[in-house]
């Protein structure tokens, strides 16, 4: 209940309301690389991380992964199960010890229906994931590694309270998966930001030495991501 009150999207459900979604709530546990809900599945639930971290992600022709998106406590995904009973377009798979909750999706549309407000502010998000995908094909099209790699430790930073320090939550093997690369060019791509002097790398955390380089290896203006 307290979880699903702090959704933006179900801030205007009255407690009753709240409940009914909170007792129809399948809940289930996965490991490191759990699959949670695999590409074709039958899209007939929405699914909200209540703890640890997950991924969206498709795999090529070639075995390769691309993560699409990453998943905090708190994140919904297949929320296109509300409007289409079609396939899950993607992989989701556990990062850590996580724990997700599944709802109908029959249950969200009643929820939509009694509060047109959770329609807008699904769609909000939604919106928000499309741009974040084109970005990302964007990127990954465009941009070479080296910017690549910029961008997404200045994104970090921005989400972060870590000032000019981001610590990286998530393996090198899962970072090269966000950004399109190997592992091993990571570690070359992290190298060259390290000699241009824009970042110090220790380990998994990564010191911003000059933010205004920093934005612009990525592209940006203004050391914004």
């Amino acid at each position: 209940m307290v979880l699903l009150r702090s959704l933006p999207f179900f801030g205007g459900l009255d407690e009753a309301r709240l409940a009914r979604l909170a007792a129809g709530a399948v809940v289930s546990r996965h490991g490191p690389g759990g699959i949670i809900a695999a590409r074709d599945d039958a899209g007939e639930a929405f699914y909200l991380v209540a703890s640890g971290r997950a991924k969206l992600y498709q795999i090529g022709p070639d075995g390769r992964e691309q993560t699409l998106y990453v998943l905090g406590p708190g994140e919904p995904f297949c929320l296109c199960s509300l409007v289409d009973a079609g396939e899950f377009p993607a992989f989701a798979a556990a990062l850590e010890e996580t724990r997700v909750l599944a709802f109908p999706a029959k249950a969200l549309a009643e929820a939509a229906k009694e509060d047109p407000q959770v329609l807008f502010d699904l769609l909000r998000l939604m919106c928000r994931r499309l741009k974040q995908s084109m970005a990302m094909v964007e990127s990954l099209a465009l941009v070479p590694l080296s910017g690549r790699v910029a961008g997404f430790v200045l994104h970090e930073a921005s989400r972060g309270l870590g000032g000019e320090t981001v610590r990286l939550t998530i393996s090198h093997r899962e970072l090269a998966k966000i950004v399109g690369a190997t592992p091993e060019a990571l570690s070359r791509a992290f190298k060259k930001l390290a000699e241009a002097g824009v970042v110090a790398v220790r380990g998994r955390e990564v010191d911003i030495l000059d933010r205004a380089g920093l934005a612009a290896e990525a592209g940006l203006a203004g050391g914004e991501a």
